[in-house]
């Protein structure tokens, strides 16, 4: 997490206390986030989808202009969290193959779990 380093000095940092909600699902998807320091749980329709720690990024549906936020994420310790907007996140992603990288792997991971949630939630119908 070689690019975490670039965040410890990001001006736009959001603090929230253990309990908090970060986003709801359906709001707009205007900044993603990433974890600089705490646990962050996601989840989906009330049902717990994973949980992100340090160096970990959240609200990456902000990458799509006018997206809607498709988890709810709740702090479950106290956070930091490097906020960025889609601007700054392109900026980024242009600089820094690496987060680049890991933002792609966000996403693969997040298709991946709401996979196994909308597979669930079929096998349950009869």
């Amino acid at each position: 997490m070689e690019y975490l380093k670039m965040f410890s000095q990001w001006k736009d940092v959001e603090e929230h206390s253990a309990q908090t909600v970060i986003f709801t699902e359906g709001t707009p998807a205007d900044a993603l986030y990433v974890i600089i320091s705490g646990d962050v749980e996601l989840s989906l329709r009330g049902e717990i989808l994973g949980t992100e720690r340090v160096g970990g990024i959240i609200g990456e549906m902000a990458i799509s202009p006018s997206a809607s936020r498709n988890t709810t994420a709740t702090a479950l310790t106290d956070i930091k969290l490097a906020r960025l907007t889609r601007y700054q996140l392109n900026m980024l992603m242009t600089k820094n193959p690496e987060f680049s990288l890991q933002v792609m792997g966000v996403l693969a991971d997040r298709l991946r779990a709401v996979n196994l949630y909308i597979t669930a939630q079929f096998d349950t119908v009869d």
